[in-house]
């Protein structure tokens, strides 16, 4: 920046201070803050905003239309299911992600859900709680990872992690990603596979990290769940709504598969009497896999650094989703 003018970023609820230092070591930025879900509050404070660092903020074409000065959406993650990309590209407004910061985190947190699945850690850690020592112990039909085959669908930054930390388990990866090079599988040592329902009744673990979107909602229904093993495991951290809950909660209620670690909802935040919730066959966390100490910070640094460097003329490409507007 050479106008000598000062910069307005909204931030939405909290970010990491060392992302605010980063901020508010600029003598050419002034922050105003909103906090998280308040929509109102939002487009209240639009108007005068140059950049959105967004955490959960929905950006809206409303929201885009009134915000005259706006020159950069960054979000706090990768996921963009609550910004509508077509009003920022019309307005030639790109729009960020925090690219890899997220990635280890989450990828983490798919391979805890697959051991605590496996393990029965949930009911197992009650039974012996409540002093029952030996049931606990016995009858719970614990699994290993070792030699398991786990499909992986989505092989982006987060899957190929996944992929990495699924062989330190010595299990066989198979990996379903149309959008990209098929022999970027084969070199990470996996398995390409052209439609993931052709594997579904073979595969010990299936773990998501793809995109919401139109092609993506619902994409594992009743239809899908049924065509598994019954010892099968289900773990989504990707996004509420690929994986249908409805049929999600049909499923593990009648034992037809052996459980699922479930990071996200169609509904957040998700009321308390979710039916999966009644389930000891299920794990669900509050779309935290990406909630880690570190993973925060280096998501919040990244964000507030893709909003300075746009305005200093130096943005990423390969933090921008709407590559058109570059």
């Amino acid at each position: 920046m050479t106008d000598g003018q000062k910069k307005t970023i909204i931030i939405d609820g909290d970010v990491h201070p060392s992302a605010l230092a980063l901020l508010e070591a600029r003598p050419d930025i002034e922050l105003m803050r909103v906090p998280l879900e308040d929509h109102e509050a939002l487009s209240a404070a639009v108007t005068a905003a140059n950049g959105i660092l967004a955490r959960s903020a929905r950006i809206t074409p409303e929201l885009v239309a009134n915000a005259n000065g706006l020159e950069v959406v960054s979000r706090h993650g990768v996921g963009y299911d609550r910004v509508n990309v077509e009003a920022l590209s019309a307005r030639n407004i790109p729009l960020t992600v925090t690219g890899t910061a997220n990635s280890p985190s989450v990828a983490e947190h798919a391979m805890m859900f697959m051991l605590a699945c496996a393990k029965r850690l949930l009911p197992t850690d009650r039974r012996t709680r409540e002093g029952d020592f030996l049931k606990a112990r016995q009858e719970l039909g614990r699994v290993e990872l070792l030699e398991k085959k786990v499909l992986i669908i989505g092989f982006g930054r987060i899957g190929k992690i996944v992929a990495r930390r699924c062989q330190g388990f010595d299990m066989e990866v198979l990996a379903c990603d149309p959008y990209i090079d098929q022999q970027i599988i084969r070199d990470a040592g996996a398995t390409p596979v052209e439609d993931f329902r052709d594997v579904l009744g073979e595969v010990d673990f299936l773990t998501i990290h793809i995109p919401l979107s139109d092609e993506t909602e619902n994409l594992i229904g009743a239809e899908e769940l049924a065509q598994m093993k019954p010892s099968a495991i289900l773990v989504n951290c990707a996004r509420g709504g690929i994986v249908n809950e409805d049929a999600l909660y049909e499923t593990l209620k009648a034992e037809r598969i052996f459980g699922a670690g479930i990071d996200v909802f169609a509904i957040e935040p998700t009321p308390g009497d979710h039916p999966l919730f009644t389930l000891d066959n299920v794990l669900v966390n509050p779309h935290a896999a990406a909630s880690a100490v570190e993973c925060l910070e280096r998501m919040g640094v990244q964000a507030a650094q893709n909003i300075l460097d746009q305005f200093d003329g130096k943005l990423d490409p390969d933090m921008v989703v709407n590559q058109d507007v570059l």
